[in-house]
């Protein structure tokens, strides 16, 4: 039996992890992917307190600190809370703190083309060759700069204005290579002459996994003051959180929050 199974390895679940294991909990961190999840595919932070650098040197960083602090971290798909069950395997806790943050939606149009999610991860495929980025949030806006540095050619399209922070939006006006379509439906003719569609449409939370009822209509864990659902013992951090505001910033602050409130449960429990 441990005292606390997170689920993700975000901001949100490394920051709680350095908090519980801090406390002197038995702590123990499941990730089904890479660690740090959307934040190791940002190429660019800026607007992280006390960091600048890349998402991956950030996550990185959280993780050797989660391990320095004590907590244990192990590779495995959580594919149920009740009973808690990794990789087809029952996992005894005495709290559990789901933290898997988002994952992106995929595009409604069926296309002939390869489409990817994470620039920083399929950039490289595309050298010298002309993509098709579909968005205008800062996911969007930050993966067509990593992109236009390498390609022939980029074309950006939004249905609606651009949403992403005016620095990147300034920057990618820089490129010759780039042309940006605001306002615009995503149109037959954009995937003419491409090679690979990037696709930057928005997030979902990563919640498939949990029972309808701790959700709410979009997906999101429903918690009360103390971030626990409506399951005594699972707690909530992070993006997939109902309200949460969905920064790496917040992530972690909310990380440190439900560790101290699961620190005051397990202390009323014993």
């Amino acid at each position: 039996m441990i005292d606390v199974a997170i689920i993700g390895s975000g901001p949100a679940a490394l920051t709680a992890a350095i908090y519980t294991a801090r406390a002197g909990l038995e702590t123990v961190v499941f990730e089904k992917k890479q660690y740090g999840g959307l934040l190791s595919e940002i190429d660019e932070i800026d607007n992280f307190p006390g960091f600048m650098g890349s998402g991956a040197d950030l996550a990185k960083n959280l993780l050797e600190q989660t391990k320095k602090a004590g907590a244990k971290i192990e590779y495995g798909e959580c594919e149920s809370i009740e009973p808690l069950t990794i990789d087809g395997e029952k996992v005894e806790a005495k709290v559990v703190l789901i933290a898997t943050g988002s994952e992106p939606k995929k595009l409604p149009q069926k296309i002939d083309k390869p489409i990817s999610y994470c620039a920083i991860c399929d950039a490289p495929l595309y050298k010298n060759k002309n993509v098709l980025v579909v968005g205008g949030g800062n996911s969007a806006g930050s993966s067509a700069l990593t992109l236009a540095k390498i390609v022939n050619k980029l074309t950006l399209v939004n249905r609606s204005n651009l949403k992403a922070e005016q620095s990147l939006i300034d920057q990618l006006k820089t490129f010759s290579n780039v042309e940006i379509f605001e306002n615009t439906p995503l149109e037959n003719k954009f995937f003419e002459s491409i090679d690979g569609v990037f696709a930057f449409i928005g997030e979902q939370p990563a919640t498939s996994f949990l029972p309808k009822e701790i959700l709410n209509q979009d997906g999101y864990i429903i918690t009360d003051k103390n971030q626990m659902s409506k399951i005594k013992g699972v707690f909530a951090a992070g993006d997939v959180r109902e309200g949460s505001i969905r920064q790496a910033v917040t992530a972690a602050a909310d990380g440190a929050a439900a560790a101290l409130k699961i620190e005051s449960y397990l202390k009323e429990l014993s």
